[in-house]
């Protein structure tokens, strides 16, 4: 496997940068050839397909399903308890 430098970061918006690390957590799974490389709101990628625009999308899809897993996690609580009829158990 060849492995070139880094390609040009790519700048997260502050406003996403809560969801940064899960995101990237994810993105290794979806992603194992390509090293990640972090530093405050900049993000590289090395490995064989680093320099592929796909590989780019698909990391900012993975931000933002992040994002929006956390925000609507409250809202799906309160369906699934409205449907079942059982309020969240857990202290």
């Amino acid at each position: 496997m060849e492995v070139t430098d880094p390609r040009t970061p790519i700048t997260i918006d502050e406003h996403l940068l809560p969801w940064l690390s899960d995101a990237a957590l994810r993105f290794r799974y979806l992603y194992p050839q390509i090293a990640l490389h972090i530093d405050g709101n900049t993000v590289s990628f090395r490995g064989e397909a680093a320099d592929d625009p796909g590989v780019t999308r698909d990391f900012l899809f993975c931000i933002y399903r992040q994002k929006i897993f956390a925000e609507t996690l409250p809202l799906r609580k309160m369906l699934i308890e409205g449907v079942t009829g059982f309020a969240d158990r857990t202290p």
